[in-house]
Order: structure tokens, then sequence, then C-alpha cells
């Protein structure tokens, strides 16, 4: 594959990991339990993409407000309020079910935002809670059901809209041992290009963070683990 037609992360180590970057045009998701480093991830290939390659870019959260994601970037020397006022990047607070609705809206405000700015990246964090509204949709009487159908035609509808808005996602879904999010993991896994799974494991000296690309279609990649480290700077 042509080194034009790789989308590079920016994050150090990862793109030699994927051998250059990932495909144009593939959807990249984060895979991990709380803790993993999915969320710092996310921020951190949008703040390369605007800073390295002039791409501006989008920040969609449903659990942490904007204030709290300005100040966690700070710590690693990262002006996300800055950027902010450049208008290079907007960070967006909004619940799943209003990203639903946003997604099946003509006149849809995100992806107008997104046109103006010129964004060209696009992070969303916690992708896993629209299975909550496929359970909401589908559920009567007040009871769950984990209709797997609805689930996949909300993910196939974002991934639709951010390609064509021609964004580059990247997706992050906390892995749990919850059963009933067992067959969200496996959707979510099968309709994205590029997974890769962020473990934290405990050892005698504390805790190791490690990624492993599990798939990325179109390419080849460095397969097995790797160690992770979160640093400043």
């Amino acid at each position: 594959m042509a080194e034009g037609e790789l989308i590079r992360t920016g994050i150090a180590g990862l793109d030699n990991i994927l051998r250059g970057g990932f495909p144009q045009g593939n959807v990249l998701l984060l895979e991990g339990a709380a803790g993993t480093g999915k969320t710092l991830l996310g921020l951190e290939f949008i703040y390369r993409g605007i800073t390295e390659y002039g791409e501006p870019g989008l920040a969609v959260t449903f659990e942490v407000a904007p204030r709290k994601l300005i100040r966690d970037a700070a710590a690693f020397g990262w002006d996300f309020e800055g950027l902010q006022q450049q208008n290079q990047l907007k960070l967006i607070f909004t619940s799943p079910q209003v990203l639903s609705q946003e997604l099946r809206s003509p006149d849809s405000l995100l992806l107008e935002a997104a046109a103006q700015m010129g964004a060209q990246r696009i992070f969303i964090d916690g992708i896993s809670l629209l299975r909550t509204v496929s359970t909401q949709v589908n559920g009567t009487n007040g009871e769950e059901t984990n209709d797997t159908g609805s689930y996949r035609q909300i993910l196939q509808l974002l991934l639709e809209c951010l390609q064509r808005e021609n964004l580059t996602a990247v997706l992050s879904h906390e892995a749990t041992s919850v059963a009933q999010q067992a067959f969200a993991l496996e959707v979510t896994e099968f309709l994205c290009d590029t997974v890769i799974v962020l473990r934290r494991e405990q050892n005698r000296r504390g805790s190791r963070r490690s990624l492993e690309v599990i798939k990325s279609r179109g390419q080849d990649f460095d397969a097995g683990r790797h160690t992770l480290r979160i640093t400043a700077g």
C-alpha cells in the first residue's frame, strides 16, 4: 500500500506498529476496560491531527464534560482551549439518544459543525452506550431487550454519516464482563475495519498497559502485544 493511502495517527510508536498508519477510509476501534487508555489515545489522535497534519477535529463524549477534557489534556501539554478558540477543535458533550437523533436528522447540527470548521478527524468516546438507545427503542413494559439488529443499524448509520462527510473516525468501546454487552462488542468489531485492544494488568511491579492490533483490513501490521506507556509531552 502506498504511503499516501495511510492515515498517520501521530501517536508515538503506534504508526510503526501499523506500518505507517491505518488505511484511509478505515474506522478504527479502541477496545478495552476502564483505565486502559482509550480516551487518551482517542484525544491524542485528534490533537496530533490538528497540530502535526493540519487536520481539524471533533471529540464527542457522553460521560466526560469538555472542561474536564481540557484540564486532563493540559496535563500532557495539549492546549485544547486554545485550539477551540482557533476553530481547529470542537469538544461536544451529548447523550447517546441525542447523537442517534442527530444521525437521523437531514440537518444534523453535529455534521453541520464538522463541515463549517472543515473537520477531517472525529473521535467518539464510549460507543457502547449507544446500546442503551436500541434497548429503549425495542424494550416493552420497561423490560430491556438485547436487539443486535437495532444496535447494528445505529452503528451502520453512524459509519455511513462519517464516511459521507469524509471524516476519519476513531471510536472507543468499553469492554466489560457484563453478559448484556457481549453482543454489542461482537457487532462493533464486525463493522469496524481496524480493531485495537488495550489491556491493563497487575504484576509484582505494579500495573502494565499493553496494546494489540487484532485486525486491520487492507494492510499488514506488527502482531502481538506491545507495551503502552502514558507519558506527558
